[in-house]
């Protein structure tokens, strides 16, 4: 059994390893955009999980995508959303500009994996297709920075006020410590009100 699988995109035939979850367009990034050793962030793998998710919704909603497809995107976006499959995003951040190679390197890589769900080949694009399906009326100038703001609201929410309020705490900590070390204020390179030091 070969190492390789055959994809198949606009621009013709190419070889992706059999046992990566990502497609043609991947592999295109992977082969003339390596620059580098920084990959796309991690947490915007989370983030367009949660985005594509979201989209499926809206289109099934609209009656646009059928009830097989929005399961196994859906499905496969909570796998993405509970660490599975993050060595299937390889991207370097130095890539095209708006983030489409990396829009498709979700698409396919849900894609795929809706495949092996459903039992049907890698790079089948059955029953879901990676543009027509996940993508869906989406554009990545569109998906990139919205993913960007999720992240980002994401991350200030789980770790940045977590730790601007451990840092408040600690420093409430020494204000109780220090409250009762007078010392000599200081305005303008002069001494100024006696203070504590909890006080300053």
């Amino acid at each position: 059994m070969s190492n390789m699988r055959k994809e198949i995109d606009s621009l013709g035939v190419v070889e992706v390893p059999a046992d990566k979850l990502w497609g043609a367009q991947t592999q295109r990034s992977l082969e003339h955009f390596s620059i580098g050793k920084d990959l796309i962030p991690r947490e915007m793998i989370a983030a367009y999980a949660i985005l594509k998710k979201a989209a499926a919704a809206a289109n099934h909603a609209g009656k646009r995508l059928g009830d097989q497809q929005y399961k196994l995107i859906t499905q496969t976006c909570d796998e993405i959303l509970a660490g599975q499959h993050h060595d299937m995003f390889p991207l370097h951040v130095w890539m095209t500009g708006s983030g489409t190679q990396f829009n498709m390197n979700v698409n396919e890589v849900i894609s795929n994996r809706c495949s092996q769900i459903a039992g049907t080949p890698l790079g089948s694009k059955t029953p879901v297709h990676p543009n027509d399906h996940v993508n869906m009326s989406q554009s990545s100038n569109d998906s990139f920075p919205s993913a960007m703001n999720i992240a980002a609201a994401v991350n200030v929410k789980q770790r940045l006020i977590p730790a601007v309020k451990n840092l408040h705490d600690a420093i409430a900590v020494k204000v109780r410590e220090w409250d009762d070390i007078v010392k000599i204020g200081r305005t303008h390179m002069q001494d100024a009100t006696p203070l504590t030091l909890g006080q300053e």
